[in-house]
Formats: C-alpha cells, structure tokens, sequence
C-alpha cells in the first residue's frame, strides 16, 4: 500500500519572472500528482514603495498610481497561472497580499498550512544587486517548510 505523501498543500510564488512561471508550471504538475491543494502568491512588496519614496525617486502623487499598476500586473499573473492550471485540470487558489515580503509570505504560508513553497530561482551572485533575487533568498532563508527552487 502507497504511502500518502505529506505534501498536502503548495504555495507558489508569482513574480511575473520567466522563472516563477517555471515553479509555478512545475507546483501544478506536483499538485495534480499529489492531489494536494495549491494556492497562487502574488506580493506587492509595500516596503520597496516606502524606500523609493524615502529616497525620492518616487513622489507621492506618483506612489498611489505605481502601486495601483502593480496590483494590476500581480492579478495578471495571477490569472496567468489560474489559466495554466486550469489547462491541467487543477483547481487552484490566487492570493494577492501587501505589504513587507519577509513578513507577509512567511504568515500566509503559516496561515494556510503550507507544506511546500515552490518559487523561481535565482542566482546567488546576484543577490546582492538584484531586489528579487535578494527578496527570494530572504524568503528560503525564513519559511518553516521546504522549498522547491525551479529554473
């Protein structure tokens, strides 16, 4: 007799990038293996706004309309990868979420009982220079559960 496996529910994080369409290609499949519940993450990271802000490239006329289209383009990714899995047959769930990306991603995945985050990968020597690539890390660095890196 199989083992159920203990991967009942899967957090994918959508980006936009090339990347996080590979995971999130990727958590459908595996989701649809495992018959494991899948939700769909979308970040608009508040605390990036603040420090353009703080720093002057953005002003706040301008701070209201950015966020406003970067909602816009997280619910198209969003949808994006609803239209992928549903493609596959696999039900899945999209959450959009503001504010600070180390505190928001590790409370949902604690609020919804995630067992397996899946995200796209990035290159360590980038970390450094490169917002995503640092904001990743964070994340696979803080979360409680493993974490599936696609390429």
């Amino acid at each position: 007799m199989d083992k159920p496996s203990s991967i009942r529910h899967i957090l994918v994080l959508v980006d936009g990038t090339e990347s996080s369409f590979h995971a999130a290609d990727r958590a459908i499949e595996l989701a649809g293996a495992l018959k494991a519940r899948l939700t769909a993450l979308a970040v608009v990271d508040s605390d990036t706004l603040r420090q353009l802000l703080s720093v002057k490239i953005l002003v706040d006329a301008e701070m209201g309309e950015f966020e406003k289209e970067l909602r816009a383009s997280a619910r198209l990714h969003l949808s994006t990868v609803k239209q992928r899995a549903a493609e596959r047959s696999v039900e899945i769930e999209e959450v959009l979420v503001v504010g600070n990306v180390q505190e928001v991603v590790p409370q949902e995945i604690h609020d919804r009982k995630v067992d397996l985050v899946a995200m796209g990968a990035f290159q360590s020597s980038r970390v450094a220079k490169d917002l995503l690539a640092r904001q990743r890390q964070q994340i696979a660095d803080h979360i409680p559960c493993p974490v599936m890196m696609v390429k």
